[in-house]
């Protein structure tokens, strides 16, 4: 089974303000809305930006009580390489 990475401050931040930023613009493109959330991201204040690292902080607790031996290393190399045949 794949285990996620638990989301960082920033992804956490995303995931709440998305649904906003779609509803006020008329884009569509996600790379276009990622690039008005970052902006947003850097415009909030530190206090603002703590509330998500809180959060974040949270959620790698979780994540290591659920998944005590994981580590992000575990994800990588995981796809079978196919070997050529001669």
């Amino acid at each position: 089974m794949h285990i996620k990475k638990p989301l960082n401050a920033f992804m956490l931040y995303m995931k709440e303000m998305r649904a906003n930023v779609v509803a006020e613009s008329t884009l569509k493109e996600s790379a276009a809305i990622n690039q008005i959330l970052g902006r947003r991201w850097h415009a909030l204040s530190r206090e603002e930006q703590a509330k998500y690292y809180e959060l974040a902080r949270k959620e790698r607790q979780l994540h290591m009580q659920l998944y005590p031996g994981w580590s992000a290393r575990d994800n990588y190399g995981k796809k079978k390489k196919r070997k050529r045949e001669k």
